[in-house]
């Protein structure tokens, strides 16, 4: 983006976690404060969610409820495909997303790689990853693993934290 013959970088937010979550009000007021400290302190502007559990909508809920007070932040659902909720509930995501973005995930890909497919696409395309992992195993943990093999990317597990 240029304005004014000066770049303005954007800088991206995704996020990876588990399904199902304990203590679901303590994460939330940790993603929310660490969401906040991106904003300010290191000019996030753009924060991109999947659409598969409960981390993923407890994050998106935190980016939702700090737009009062950073109305430049954009909140990004990233699928893998179009699903008949999002097809059939347009407006529900309409009102809760800033945009909808079906990954670029390679024509070759078993479906069954889709989801985790779309995860590297999210990681890839930004410069923070918060998470919250415990389990040495799933898909998060998967995530994970594929974003600390990325030198541009900076983590925060909350699990860790």
């Amino acid at each position: 983006m240029v304005a004014f013959g000066v770049v303005l970088l954007v800088k991206r937010c995704c996020f990876a976690g588990h399904s199902e979550l304990t203590d679901k009000d303590k994460i939330y007021k940790n993603v929310s404060i660490l969401i906040e400290k991106l904003i300010t302190e290191e000019n996030v502007s753009h924060f991109r969610v999947g659409n598969y559990g409960d981390f993923d909508f407890l994050c998106a809920r935190a980016v939702r409820s700090l737009k009062d007070k950073y109305p430049h932040i954009q909140l990004d659902l990233i699928i893998p495909y179009i699903t008949a909720g999002i097809r059939d509930l347009k407006l529900y995501y309409a009102e809760n997303y800033d945009t909808i973005t079906i990954a670029e995930i390679p024509q070759n890909t078993p479906k069954r790689f889709y989801i985790s497919k779309c995860n590297e696409y999210m990681v890839k395309s930004s410069d923070f990853l918060i998470c919250y992992i415990k389990n040495s195993y799933g898909g998060a943990r998967q995530t994970l693993t594929y974003a600390k093999r990325k030198k541009h990317i900076k983590i925060f597990n909350l699990a860790e934290m």
